[in-house]
């Protein structure tokens, strides 16, 4: 048993799946019929601009003036076509999915105490569906012929195959019982498909997390909103909408058309709040959470929101004997870029994460230096002295880089003299170094 599904939401017109009836058996006295219910469909496209006669390209292009003959009204992804409605079949995790059930007595006799029960059944749950039109259920008959239908609607919340379950009891004229019991499946689909990045900034605490969002429907998105909420630690700037917060033009709007398939790239900055605590900056394992919000071409909406979102793994170094984490060092001052042959200074700070203090020496690994052509000024090697547990030490260096190019800055060696354990950072910053301006 099959059902035929399209697009749920406004006036139906109706697409229909029917129960079988196999002449060779003994047929039932009802019949059940599902009709997921459907409405008119518009044919789709993204607007084209153009200039006009009284208009250079760039006037057109930035006052939004389309002339694509499909489309309607300016910024609309509808036109005046009207089409038949997309994909038989398609249920998409967020929707309203609503449909009709009807029974229909296809016996020569009148059936008594028809009661109609409907159920979603899915991996996790079994969801009874009340119908829109209450009424007492052991008072109905159906005289022979007759057919009644019920409304049926449901807020899709799971992936995966769920189940339309619906189960008729009645009782015909000799009082004899009857039970027919009907599955329906719904594949349910993900509308968008979401993967994130991260990318560490250029000074401690601060990174980049980039969104891709692929539409994973067959008619266009219009993106209302993509935000990520920060954790309470951080503040965010998104820099997708940079070009258009300051903009009235019409093309600067903060959605965006995704067609079927395409992917589109969302980008934001976090950093921390300037009253936040090292401690509680530290004590934060997440950045925060993606909200999403999109329209379909009748504006029908859907949202998405992720769970909280993890901080990166930050650069942690063992001892020799074990994998717990000891050391831990961040780059709190620096910049991300200089010309070739500056010096520039870094503060670095220490973070003691064992439970013991320790006697910590640090010194420069001239190899790994020399690999990345920087040399180390100022101070070449120092006693840092006893740091008790969970506590920090701010040290400033130095370092002049020899070469052009993307550096990773590293080969730094903290030694705990206590316990004779070298622990190495071989890449907690980079830099970028430019050519030397000649004037």
């Amino acid at each position: 048993m099959s059902l035929s599904i399209t697009n749920s939401g406004l006036p139906p017109s109706t697409t229909t799946s029917t129960t079988s009836i196999d002449p060779t058996k003994n047929v039932e006295p009802l019949a059940v019929r599902v009709m997921r219910l459907s409405k008119p469909a518009l044919y789709q496209n993204i607007p084209v601009y153009g200039e006009e006669e009284s208009s250079s390209s760039v006037d057109a292009f930035l006052t939004g003036q389309s002339h694509d003959m499909a489309i309607g009204d300016d910024h609309s992804v509808l036109s005046h076509l009207l089409v038949l409605p997309y994909s038989f079949g398609n249920v998409f995790l967020g929707e309203i999915f609503s449909a009709i059930v009807a029974l229909h007595n296809q016996s020569d006799q009148i059936l008594h105490d028809v009661i109609l029960k409907t159920d979603i059944q899915t991996a996790t749950q079994r969801i009874t569906l009340n119908v829109t039109d209450q009424i007492d259920s052991n008072k109905l008959e159906l005289a022979p012929d007759q057919s009644i239908s019920r409304v049926l609607q449901h807020e899709v919340k799971e992936l995966g195959n769920h189940s339309l379950v619906c189960t008729v009891t009645c009782t015909d004229q000799n009082g004899e019982k009857h039970n027919l019991k009907k599955v329906f499946k719904l594949p349910v689909g993900k509308p968008i498909d979401l993967k994130t990045r991260f990318i560490l900034g250029a000074t401690h605490d601060e990174y980049y997390i980039v969104a891709d969002i692929q539409n994973q429907t067959p008619t266009i998105l219009n993106m209302t909103t993509v935000d990520l909420e920060p954790s309470l630690a951080y503040t965010v700037t998104n820099m997708s909408n940079l070009h258009h917060e300051n903009s009235e033009n019409s093309l600067c709007e903060p959605w965006r058309f995704i067609r079927p398939t395409e992917t589109t790239t969302y980008m934001f900055y976090l950093k921390p709040r300037k009253e936040a605590t090292f401690e509680e900056i530290h004590s934060t394992p997440t950045l925060g959470k993606l909200d999403i919000v999109w329209m379909s071409g009748f504006g029908e909406r859907g949202r998405l929101q992720t769970n909280q979102l993890p901080k990166p793994t930050p650069s942690i170094a063992t001892t020799n004997l074990g994998y717990l984490p000891d050391l831990r060092i961040f780059c709190m001052r620096g910049l991300g870029q200089c010309q070739v042959e500056e010096s520039q200074k870094f503060s670095i700070r220490i973070l003691n994460c064992t439970q013991r203090p320790m006697d910590l020496s640090l010194s420069f690994d001239n190899i790994f230096s020399k690999r990345e052509q920087f040399l180390w000024i100022g101070i070449i090697s120092k006693q840092l002295g006893r740091l008790e547990a969970h506590h920090t030490y701010d040290i400033d260096i130095e370092l002049v880089p020899l070469t052009c190019g993307l550096k990773r800055i590293g080969g730094l060696k903290l030694t705990d003299l206590s316990m004779r354990h070298t622990y190495d950072f071989d890449d907690f910053h980079h830099l970028f170094v430019l050519p030397k301006i000649v004037h």
